[in-house]
């Protein structure tokens, strides 16, 4: 793709992501929420007009395009064919129903199979990170830089502690430096972006979930892979952790003792 396309395309969006500011708090006001799975799955207004108002966005200003996404059914789409869009309209939902807090937009979008841009929007405090294939990573326009390498030993590594089995938390934690967990697959992989976690594991991510953390990863050297460590397929996600390349292959060493994880 020509970067004049790809800037116009990256301008569009960053102006659509803008309109979101003054609609939001509107929304939040107005909470309505309802379970899909299970008490704990959670849905909102929110993420229902967020998305429906992409698809309306995309349907303007570029028809040709289309979206592959959380809260739509996904039947027709072929992820890997065409200028397709992937996105969680919100990341992070129980933070926001809970919290008001720590939760995010993602947006992936993929050209034939291959993600060109990416867009991670940290709404609550007003910081968007983006990626462009060939062209880095920025968080509110300015250069992200590629993370100094962090062995385990000194790494704060992101994690959900109810799908490890109890040995194995222990020998992460014991290996690292230590464990936090914000709820957000999106927000975990920032921190990892940013060279503040060494490395974030979700054992049962959907594409939404990851989408953006590709570009992110292959743009400032991360490992971004299945807890196999093989190539993950961005249309079917899976279990993966986005890493420091320095501790990777350590962390992966100890989940997968003993079977230490649940999908």
């Amino acid at each position: 793709m020509e970067k004049a396309q790809l800037n116009y395309i990256d301008d569009s969006v960053i102006a659509w992501l803008e309109t979101l500011d003054d609609i939001i708090p509107s929304l939040i006001k107005e909470m309505v929420t309802s379970t899909k799975q299970n008490r704990f799955d959670l849905v909102t207004n929110v993420d229902k007009s967020i998305q429906q108002k992409f698809e309306q966005f995309l349907a303007q200003h570029f028809p040709e395009h289309q979206l592959f996404a959380e809260e739509k059914s996904n039947v027709d789409i072929n992820a890997r064919q065409g200028h397709v869009w992937i996105m969680d309209p919100i990341d992070g939902t129980t933070n926001l129903v809970k919290q008001q807090e720590d939760y995010c937009i993602i947006l992936g979008y993929f050209v034939d199979g291959e993600p060109v841009l990416s867009y991670i929007y940290d709404y609550p405090h007003r910081k968007l990170y983006k990626a462009i294939k060939g062209y880095g990573a920025y968080v509110n326009g300015e250069p992200i830089l590629e993370p100094e390498p962090i062995d385990l030993q000194e790494a704060i590594i992101s994690f959900n502690s109810l799908v490890i089995n109890d040995e194995t938390i222990h020998d992460l934690q014991d290996g690292s430096f230590g464990y936090r967990c914000i709820g957000s697959c999106g927000l975990d992989s920032i921190r990892v972006i940013k060279g503040q976690f060494g490395a974030h594991i979700n054992t049962n991510p959907k594409p939404w979930d990851i989408a953006a953390q590709f570009l992110f990863s292959s743009e400032l050297g991360l490992k971004m892979t299945t807890l196999d460590n093989t190539a993950l397929d961005f249309a079917k996600a899976g279990p993966f952790i986005i890493s420091n390349p320095a501790c990777h292959e350590a962390v992966l060493a100890i989940l997968n003792s003993g079977k230490g994880y649940k999908k």
